[in-house]
């Protein structure tokens, strides 16, 4: 049985190079054309167009004098999760949060700006450094004690596995696979956990594979050194969609939670502004656009909440 973590399901932060580097070795000396394709594929970086995305007057009134005056939305975020967000070559912050805050600050009449943050400092540091965080946090009620959020996005856990299925990877059964992942995630302990219970029934473990980013996990199963790939389900809808075909997904995605903006609790109009904002975006289509140009439209939401119940 997994272990639920309401955190956001990414890096526990710098791990040392030579302990991916261990798992990387064997893998990648042998890889395919195809898969060094897909390496360099999910790399890629999208060119979003936000030109029709324009300020709403009624819901640009709904932002705080202090901010509107000063006319630009500061965010705090930590740029290491691709595709939500992350450096670019030329260091410039990319990814669909990046967009979506963009398109956020469209629609409120601001110019937005992203630092980047230690993960675990951004929620202390909302309200007087940053404006809001907009980087991939899954909404809890520990969170939700001492900051609102304002829901955008849903996302889990899920499964990619080379194209066709060759090896017939069922995620509800990864007895005696090859499993491929990005070390220091929540994925080294699903996997652990897997493996435990596999062997508790007298069955063959899980094989683990970490590796020291996903583009190496992924292109490690398009080549045919791991059996499947596990990541956050907007990692693996990206790894997907920049494959050429080259793997697909498999299962649905598990353990499912909202992605929450957060805003300091004593600024309930910026957070009843930016609910607005995201709700234009979904009923204009544009929060679409964004999420499928990044390959992961499945993580559409219907309607937008300030600190949801569930």
């Amino acid at each position: 049985m997994l272990v639920r973590h309401p955190r956001r399901r990414a890096l526990l932060r710098s791990v040392p190079l030579a302990v991916g580097a261990l798992a990387l070795g064997p893998a990648l000396t042998s890889c395919t054309h195809a898969s060094e394709r897909l390496d360099a594929e999910t790399d890629a970086i999208p060119e979003v167009d936000l030109s029709g995305v324009s300020a709403v007057e009624e819901i640009a009134a709904l932002v705080p004098a202090a901010i509107r005056d000063r006319g630009e939305l500061v965010n705090g975020a930590a740029l290491n999760y691709a595709p939500g967000e992350f450096l670019a070559g030329d260091g410039t912050p990319v990814g669909y949060d990046m967009d979506i805050l963009a398109a956020i600050g469209a629609v409120l009449g601001l110019s937005t700006r992203t630092e980047s943050a230690v993960f675990a400092q951004i929620i202390p540091s909302i309200g007087t450094k940053y404006d809001v965080g907009i980087s991939s946090f899954t909404v809890d009620p520990e969170r939700l004690e001492t900051v609102s959020m304002v829901t955008y996005f849903r996302a889990g856990m899920s499964y990619a596995v080379k194209t066709g299925n060759p090896y017939g990877i069922d995620p509800q059964d990864l007895c005696g696979t090859r499993a491929a992942h990005q070390v220091g995630t929540y994925m080294d302990d699903v996997v652990a956990e897997r493996d435990q219970a596999c062997r508790a029934a007298g069955r063959r473990g899980v094989t683990d594979l970490p590796y020291t980013g996903n583009a190496d996990a992924a292109t490690a199963v398009a080549g045919g050194k791991a059996d499947l790939l596990l990541a956050d389900s907007p990692v693996i809808a990206y790894a997907v969609d920049r494959s050429r075909g080259e793997l697909e997904q498999v299962g649905g995605i598990e353990d499912s939670a909202l992605n929450g903006i957060v805003v300091a609790k004593d600024q309930p109009d910026l957070a009843r502004a930016l609910q607005a904002a995201v709700q234009h975006l979904i009923d204009s289509g544009a929060l679409r656009e964004i999420l499928a140009a990044w390959g992961n439209e499945s993580g559409m939401i219907d309607t937008s909440e300030v600190d949801p119940s569930s």
